[in-house]
């Protein structure tokens, strides 16, 4: 479970998520939706605790701690072109590791798993840049998977991918959410919003405007005031 209490968080040019509040159960998939600069992307890094804000969450203080209870998958993650892809998995367990630095049983069993439910093991011995955009991404997702959060925050994890990835990648976090997991998802794409999600998150300038079930969240008129489209795809001048 995942609760914060009036978050906000300022930049120069002004504030840029105002005093959003809001709650997600275990095994939920929550999609936050909105227009570009509506202040997802904002939102989810500070509830990740990776930017100062004003508010309260339900995270621990330490880093360390709050990386054992909240994975976050950024947008347009990255990583060395020539590491090996089991070695990028297995970044997902450092929250746990020792001085030593050193994988234990049960540190390779979460990475087995995790790389099992993506995908990806047989991708292990090959060098990440020489992987596709999205292998990469399962990639990255398996890292996030590997650290058995209980939260997730993914920032546009399908941005970019064809359709055949951006199906397996929101295939995979459905998957994590059915299994007790708290997933939040940045999104573009309303249809894979309103396909795979439980209740939707709309973001609009800096506000959360709509909590709602993913069947009532897009309603004519959210999408007219927030989207400035129809229902039935048309732009709004």
């Amino acid at each position: 479970m995942i609760s914060f209490e009036n978050i906000s968080v300022s930049y120069a040019e002004g504030r840029a998520v105002k005093d959003v509040s809001a709650r997600a159960e275990a095994g939920e998939l929550i999609a936050l939706v909105g227009p570009n600069g509506s202040g997802k992307s904002t939102l989810l890094k500070a509830i990740a605790g990776l930017i100062k804000h004003d508010g309260e969450t339900s995270f621990p203080q330490s880093p360390n701690a709050r990386a054992r209870v909240i994975s976050y998958l950024a947008q347009n993650s990255t990583a060395p072109t020539l590491r090996k892809v089991k070695d990028i998995v297995a970044l997902g367990r450092s929250p746990y590791l020792g001085p030593l630095l050193k994988l234990s049983q049960r540190d390779k069993d979460a990475v087995k798993k995790a790389a099992e439910a993506c995908g990806t093991i047989a991708l292990f011995d090959r060098a990440f840049g020489t992987l596709s955009g999205g292998e990469k991404m399962r990639v990255h997702l398996s890292r996030a998977l590997a650290t058995e959060t209980q939260v997730l925050l993914a920032d546009e994890p399908i941005t970019a991918l064809d359709p055949y990835y951006q199906i397996s990648v929101m295939t995979i976090l459905r998957q994590s959410a059915n299994e007790g997991k708290t997933i939040i998802t940045a999104l573009h794409d309303l249809r894979f919003a309103k396909r795979f999600a439980d209740r939707i998150w709309v973001m609009h300038n800096g506000r959360l405007v709509q909590d709602e079930s993913s069947e009532t969240a897009l309603s004519p008129g959210v999408l007219h005031e927030v989207f400035r489209i129809t229902p039935d795809g048309q732009t709004i001048s």
